[in-house]
Formats: structure tokens, C-alpha cells, sequence
């Protein structure tokens, strides 16, 4: 029991930390009907992710994969060191003086490629709004996610090992999530969080009644920017570490559940942690105890967490009439 423990701890945090941000962008996304856009900018961030498998190659000489197994045979053989000190010593152990750098740059542009499509989408959603809507928005965020899911594939086709990255895109590997990875996330969103807890009260307003803000002087591109770019920024994140049917379980069901309960967003919100809390625990032990692949148990846990809620709803809402 404690070896499940000690396994599930970091991927548990993980989830905690993704609940957190997730269930509040969730009920912006909900009130703005915009469901899809997560999947969208999640699709996008994979896209970024996947193009590093042919551009990593092309200008370091070894693969992704390639690096990470020689990482990780180096570190074997240097017990107690940092990710970051194996790597600088394992390069240095190869007697390459630059390794240190080039190691970092092969580490770092699956995500900045992620951002940087992630960003390019946030630009399109924002600015790409037809303001007499003559083009839904949801159709515009559809095309977005339909055409990055193609390139990705197509990209993957051509991919070392690229059956592999399909499985990590859709659903992750937050069973292997570590400490380190929870750090980063939390130095991630805590700022994400002050931005948005700063500037609730536009954001509110405009996923309220986006042409109530428009007649009212709002700059609403603007403030749409901002909410896809942090939203980016988050989504890059999770997606690394969850995949994106994961994220996208975490940003959307708990709000909906939570929707059809209570009218007041604060309520809302409570609500929806509970339920992501509920999921988290629930999938992650189901799926250590069964030995079940990590990221679709938590979908389907999330599944049968949405189908009990429209089942009781009818019950609670009888209840407040009475």
C-alpha cells in the first residue's frame, strides 16, 4: 500500500494543480460556449510538440528519445545528482564543451514550439472574431483543432517512433509525472492565477455577454487575448504532463457538472474542484490498483462522475422547489 502511495503522490499533486486552474477556465469557457477551444489550443501545443521530433534531428543529430535514454543511462551511474547536473555532466562525460547548452536547447523546444503555436492560436481566436457572428466562433475553433490534429499526424508519420507520441498527445503519461514536473507547473500558474484573480472582473463580464461588453467600450479583443494567451500558457503545461483528452476532461465536465447545480460562479467553482478532486482520486487509484492505463481511466471516471450528476440533478433541484 505505501509503495501505491509513494507512486501516486507527485501524479496526484499533479492533478490537484491542474484542477485548480482548469475548473475556473472551465466555467469561463462554459459561459462563453466556446467548449472546443481547449481541445483546440491543446491540439495546437501537441503540434508544436510533435514538429520538435523532425526539427530535433535535423539540427542536433540525435532524437528526442535518444537523448533521454542516454540521460537517463548516465544518471544510473550518478546516483544523487539533478536532472539538470546529470545532464551537464553526462555531456561533459562525452567530452563535448557546448553539450551543457545543447543538451538544454534539445530539452527545451518541444515547448517552446508548444507555446509558440499555442500563441499563434490565441491570436487567431482573439482577433479572428467575426463581430456580426456570420462565422460562429465555435466554427472557427473547430477548423483550428481539425487542422492542427492533421498536421500532427502527418508529422508523426514521419517521426522516430511516432505511434508512440500519438498515444502520449491524446493521453499523456501522468502516471510518470515527478516532483520536479509539479514544480514547475505550480511557478507556472500560481502567477496564471493572480493574473486572472486581477482581472476577473472584465473577463467575467465579457464570458457574461460578449456584445453587452462591445456596446459598453470594452476593448473585448484585447481582454480575449489575454484570457487565450494565460490560457495557452496553462494548456501547454497540462498537455505535457496529461495529454489532451485529460486537460480537456479537467477544464470542461466539472463545470458542466457544476452547471447544473448552482447559478452563482462561486458555487460553481467549489463545485467543480470537488468533482475534479473526486475524479483525481478516484481514476488514479482504479488505474494503480487495476494496472489500467492512467489517462483514460480519468476520462472515464469523469465519464461516470457526469452521467451521476445528471442522474441526481432531477433530485436536487425537486429538493430547492420544495
Amino acid at each position: 500500500m505505501n509503495e501505491i502511495v509513494g507512486l501516486l503522490a507527485a501524479p496526484f499533486v499533479g492533478c490537484l494543480l491542474i484542477s485548480a486552474l482548469h475548473c475556473y477556465m472551465g466555467l469561463h469557457v462554459v459561459r462563453r460556449g466556446i467548449i472546443f477551444v481547449d481541445l483546440a489550443l491543446a491540439q495546437l501545443a501537441a503540434l508544436g510538440a510533435t514538429l520538435a521530433l523532425l526539427l530535433v534531428p535535423l539540427f542536433f543529430g540525435e532524437t528526442l528519445h535518444e537523448h533521454h535514454q542516454e540521460r537517463a543511462e548516465y544518471q544510473q551511474t550518478q546516483p544523487g545528482t539533478s536532472p539538470l547536473e546529470a545532464m551537464v555532466g553526462h555531456q561533459a562525460h562525452k567530452e563535448e564543451p557546448a553539450a551543457g547548452a545543447r543538451g538544454w536547447m534539445i530539452e527545451r523546444t518541444p515547448y517552446a514550439l508548444s507555446l509558440f503555436f499555442t500563441f499563434v492560436g490565441a491570436a487567431i481566436l482573439s482577433f479572428g472574431r467575426f463581430r456580426d457572428e456570420r462565422v460562429p466562433h465555435e466554427a472557427i475553433i473547430g477548423i483550428i483543432f481539425v487542422v492542427s490534429a492533421a498536421l500532427a499526424v502527418l508529422v508523426l508519420s514521419r517521426a522516430p517512433r511516432g505511434h508512440e507520441q500519438v498515444e502520449s498527445m491524446l493521453v499523456g503519461n501522468i502516471l510518470f509525472v515527478g516532483w520536479n514536473d509539479v514544480l514547475i507547473t505550480f511557478l507556472l500558474y500560481l502567477p496564471l492565477a493572480v493574473v486572472h484573480l486581477l482581472v476577473r472582473k472584465p473577463l467575467s463580464r465579457i464570458s457574461a455577454d460578449v456584445k453587452a461588453a462591445e456596446s459598453a467600450g470594452m476593448a473585448v479583443r484585447a481582454w480575449d487575448f489575454l484570457f487565450y494567451a494565460t490560457f495557452g500558457l496553462m494548456v501547454t503545461q497540462s498537455v505535457k504532463m496529461a495529454g489532451v483528452l485529460v486537460v480537456f476532461s479537467y477544464l470542461i465536465i466539472p463545470a458542466v457538472c457544476a452547471s447544473m447545480f448552482s447559478e452563482r460562479f462561486d458555487r460553481r467553482l467549489i463545485l467543480a474542484w470537488g468533482i475534479a478532486l473526486a475524479a483525481s482520486v478516484i481514476g488514479l487509484t482504479f488505474s494503480a490498483l487495476k494496472d489500467m492505463p492512467t489517462g483514460p481511466a480519468l476520462v472515464a471516471t469523469f465519464g461516470v462522475l457526469l452521467v451521476l450528476c445528471a442522474a441526481i440533478r432531477p433530485i436536487v433541484v425537486r429538493r430547492q422547489c420544495h
